[in-house]
């Protein structure tokens, strides 16, 4: 009863133990939640105060120059419309002080016995500024003469600047879209986005989206000590990142635009992610084979025998999908060709049971068997892409795809699932249940083909 009774204790304290785990675990999720909040309200007031300085100093700016412009256009019709009227002020000034001398030179004449002096009265007569007294300038009515106003202050410029800064910026909890999931792959991360609800942009859909990525943990779009690279623009919602290395910390972001529109949004939050599971790799001990690129390559040498190169494992997982590109090619015979294979006993041919095979004539054959639709051939620049859905009880559909044209089957695969071994790779049955083989045959050299 006592040892029961401590066995309860125990399970007790055990359950305690976890659960403290677990919930220190959340408060440090929380804990990095609220501080992405405050940081992020930070870098928000930060960009608004600058922005709206710069507004404030370019406002500022263009009504100086506009305040400037005018005063000046001021001063050019005031100096316009002031020269006649300053050469008749001279004229008027001349014959003002004309008149004075001839009023001073008349009382000196009349007041001297002017009978006694008649070749004075006859100078007087014909002095030049007598002949002017007459001649008076023309002076322009007001009417004709510039009255300077100004006009044109738009009554509503009061409303219309106060409606436009209270349009100006907006705050949003998050980025019109945002990163939804990311799934490993071999050597690859599959990431997957989505447009993020928003009452001010509801009836605003994407047109096109683009991805970045960068190497490291990355919190911040703003730490400008990161170089972020495109991997993808367009309209899908996902991209696979190839040639990852394994267990290594990459971020990603994402940002939208509408369709027709130049400007993109702002980037979504990074997030940060890594993959577990090796890239795709050739055996690299075969006879008559060499490997580069970390053995994603393969290239038919001119010696040794011909026989079937297959993976360095059974590393490809229904649900995947993998690509042959033909790098380079040789002289093509019928039992040439790319595939996949439940095993890797047999290395005479991949045209057999249990074995998916397309030829470089592009026939293709499931468990030997040739099928009626063909596919275009494999050379040079081809592409032949594998994807795979397991539909349970070793039943497998398998779609292959070469230059744009595609056949589609069911497949049933003689093989029982290394349960071991995927949970060893942090992947469960649930996720994927049918390990297999690639494998590639060429009898002649040259031929060179890349696995991805």
């Amino acid at each position: 009863m006592a040892q029961q009774l401590i066995q309860n204790v125990v399970d007790i304290m055990d359950n305690a133990h976890s659960q403290q785990q677990q919930l220190t675990e959340s408060m440090s999720s929380l804990s990095e939640a609220k501080q992405q909040v405050k940081f992020s309200a930070e870098q928000s007031k930060k960009c608004l105060k600058e922005h709206f300085k710069w507004l404030e100093e370019k406002a500022l700016e263009n009504l100086r120059s506009r305040l400037n412009e005018l005063l000046s256009e001021v001063d050019v019709v005031t100096a316009t419309a002031l020269t006649p009227l300053m050469d008749c002020e001279e004229m008027l000034n001349s014959s003002i002080s004309a008149a004075a001398r001839i009023m001073e030179e008349g009382k000196k004449i009349l007041g001297n016995n002017p009978n006694d002096h008649i070749e004075d009265l006859v100078k007087f007569k014909d002095n030049p500024d007598t002949r002017q007294l007459h001649s008076v300038p023309e002076i322009p009515c007001l009417a004709d003469v510039p009255y300077l106003s100004v006009d044109n202050f738009h009554p509503d410029l009061e409303k219309k600047l106060h409606k436009l800064f209270e349009n100006e910026g907006r705050v949003l909890e998050r980025a019109p879209a945002q990163i939804s999931e990311i799934e490993e792959r071999p050597g690859s991360l599959l990431i997957t986005w989505a447009e993020v609800d928003d009452e001010v942009d509801d009836e605003v859909e994407a047109g096109e989206f683009c991805l970045q990525y960068c190497y490291g943990r990355v919190q911040s779009n703003e730490d400008k000590n990161i170089t972020f690279h495109t991997a993808y623009t367009g309209p899908n919602t996902f991209c696979t990142i190839r040639h990852l290395k394994t267990n290594t910390p990459y971020s990603f972001r994402v940002c939208s635009r509408p369709e027709g529109e130049e400007k993109w949004s702002i980037w979504s939050v990074p997030r940060t992610a890594h993959t577990t599971i090796p890239h795709y790799q050739w055996n690299n001990t075969t006879e008559g084979y060499s490997t580069s690129n970390e053995d994603k390559t393969a290239t038919r040498l001119s010696e040794g025998t011909t026989r079937v190169l297959y993976s360095s494992d059974n590393s490809y997982r229904c649900g995947f999908p993998i690509t042959f590109r033909v790098l380079d090619a040789g002289e093509k015979t019928p039992f040439d060709g790319i595939g996949l294979s439940a095993n890797d006993e047999d290395t005479e041919t991949l045209q057999r049971s249990n074995s998916i095979f397309v030829a470089t004539s592009g026939s293709v054959f499931v468990d030997g068997q040739e099928m009626k639709t063909k596919l275009p051939m494999l050379t040079r620049g081809s592409a032949a892409t594998i994807e795979t859905e397991d539909l349970g009880n070793g039943k497998v559909r398998v779609s292959i795809e070469v230059e744009g044209k595609a056949v589609t089957f069911d497949w049933k695969v003689d093989q029982k699932a290394d349960v071991g071994r995927l949970m060893g790779l942090g992947m469960g049955p649930a996720s994927t249940s049918v390990c297999l083989y690639f494998g590639m045959k060429f009898s002649h050299e040259d031929w060179k083909v890349g696995v991805e």
